[in-house]
């Protein structure tokens, strides 16, 4: 995402990557009091940062056609799937269920399912949950070279 906007006469662009850009978008959810929809669009930004993590690790490993193929397997970016997270942990060489923001991301995960799945209403501290640990996660995945 990026906006572009004209300063003295030289014209500025400000480059925001996607899982902060869903992340900022989460907080407004929040501010307008849609709990549930704010966790399903946070945890929209952790699956991209994983995505991208992934593809990093890839390209670090010169793996291209192999990452290629294990993405091709997966059945999403989840990081709270266990195929998924097995795959981020060798690749990467990280447990990241080792990581503090771990039981909050899982957390948070059970309830994204239940929102989308079983149609729970989340509240205002829940989603402030969610929003922290998949803050948290994705800034983790940012970090991970």
């Amino acid at each position: 995402m990026s906006g572009g906007s004209l300063l003295g006469g030289r014209a500025v662009t400000v480059v925001i990557a996607y899982p902060e850009a869903l992340l900022a978008t989460a907080r407004g959810l929040i501010a307008e009091g849609e709990f549930s929809v704010a966790v399903v669009v946070a945890h929209m930004a952790c699956e991209i940062g994983a995505e991208r993590a992934l593809s990093r690790a890839y390209e670090a490993k010169d793996t291209g056609l192999l990452g290629e193929s294990a993405e091709e397997m997966l059945p999403c970016y989840n990081l709270a799937n266990d195929r998924v997270r097995s795959l981020y942990n060798a690749v990467t060489g990280n447990e990241i269920q080792q990581q503090s923001f771990w039981p909050a991301f899982m957390e948070s995960a059970t309830r994204r399912n239940q929102a989308v799945h079983e149609g729970i209403v989340l509240t205002k501290a829940e989603a402030e949950a969610s929003f922290k640990a998949a803050s948290d996660l994705v800034a983790f995945l940012k970090e991970m070279r």
